[in-house]
């Protein structure tokens, strides 16, 4: 069965020949549209969005039918450092994995099938964009090394169609605890010989319970095990009202991972994120200036998935054999990035802290400060 999008097959879209002059046409992040290079033709992105639908979880199953790397003209390579698989250009004979760095990649056969991606946020962030952001964070920052700049080189700069999960479902929950309210007593103490009144701060606890409704609508948790989510998560928010029909042709060009992390594995992540939020609601309903011993129970109904793939720019790039990355969301320009610290100039600063307060010192004991 052929994959249909955009009304093109596949094995038309991966060779996408310009109308005008003939040349590859791919999407293009600066212009936000599908251009050639060649003689500047090109296509708007199209903004629909209609086939981007939940689906119930209980079919899971039957929905890895028809998305295989290969139909899409894409080489799988596999990163024998961190794991990652990642799709490119089948052209590409050699590559630098863009989740840790490494040179250590090499080509990989697939032969199982994948769950299609329904939506899709083309990169709205170019290259130089991200060149731009990248050169302003690494020079921040006072005790990180010298060299850092000169070592994280641009070739590590990577566009990834990273793949997400989404959930929804509905909750049901029932709480119980006990608000605290401050209040103050006054009451007589000896200070330095003198009885003298003193506000003491109480706690008065009141018992409360109640029943919390909500409904959880597109969590969102990273189906890449390259990328931790609380890192994922630095550089959120996406603008999901803005994820249009999955279209191979913008992926031309790019370089998108395969999914690691099963839909079945990422809901219990996003099970975990949804009693954290439902945690924090009912604590919210509870109230009071302080709290204990507060219990929920939960129960979550009519829980449905959908699959897209959202862009992120990434550097990776070890020093001293430890991997640090770099993100910036795709869409939004949002930064986090993580830098290894130099313990030489965070001891040079000390010694020149307890250099500063040893002076100080010796100026009050020999009488430099006294009128």
């Amino acid at each position: 069965m052929e994959i249909q999008a955009e009304g093109k097959y596949l094995k038309d879209v991966v060779a996408l020949p310009c109308p005008s002059c003939g040349s590859q046409l791919k999407y293009s992040a600066s212009q936000k549209q599908i251009s050639c290079d060649h003689c500047g033709y090109h296509e708007d992105i199209n903004p629909e969005s209609d086939q981007v639908v939940e689906k119930t979880l209980d079919g899971v199953g039957e929905e890895a039918l028809n998305f295989v790397p290969e139909q899409f003209d894409k080489a799988v390579y596999h990163c024998q450092n961190c794991g990652s698989n990642i799709m490119v250009e089948p052209e590409r004979v050699k590559m630098r994995c863009g989740f840790c760095g490494s040179d250590k990649v090499n080509a990989e056969a697939y032969d199982h099938k994948f769950i299609q991606p329904v939506g899709i946020i083309p990169f709205y962030v170019s290259l130089d964009q991200a060149q731009e952001l990248f050169e302003k964070w690494i020079q921040k920052g006072l005790f990180h090394p010298t060299k850092l700049g000169r070592r994280a080189a641009v070739e590590n700069l990577h566009g990834v169609y990273v793949p997400f999960w989404t959930y929804d479902a509905h909750s049901e929950s029932d709480w119980s605890g006990q608000a605290g309210y401050y209040y103050h007593e006054t009451r007589m103490v000896r200070i330095n010989g003198r009885m003298q009144q003193q506000q003491v701060q109480k706690i008065r606890w009141q018992h409360k319970s109640g029943h919390l409704s909500h409904f959880f609508d597109d969590i969102l948790v990273v189906a890449s095990s390259s990328i931790p989510q609380p890192m994922v998560e630095k550089i959120l928010p996406f603008r999901l009202e803005e994820v249009v029909n999955f279209d191979p042709r913008l992926m031309i060009g790019w370089e998108a991972e395969v999914y690691q992390t099963e839909v079945d594995q990422g809901y219990l992540k996003a099970d975990q994120i949804m009693d954290y939020k439902i945690r924090h609601m009912c604590s919210a309903q509870l109230g009071g200036d302080t709290q204990r011993n507060l219990y929920v129970n939960s129960e979550k109904s009519d829980q449905t998935y959908k699959h897209i793939i959202l862009p992120v720019w990434i550097c990776s790039y070890i020093y001293q054999n430890k991997v640090y990355r770099f993100l910036v969301n795709g869409q939004t320009g949002r930064v986090y990035g993580q830098k290894p610290l130099s313990w030489i100039k965070i001891a040079f600063a000390v010694l020149l802290f307890l250099a500063f307060i040893a002076a100080i010192i010796w100026a009050r004991e020999s009488g430099v400060f006294k009128n």
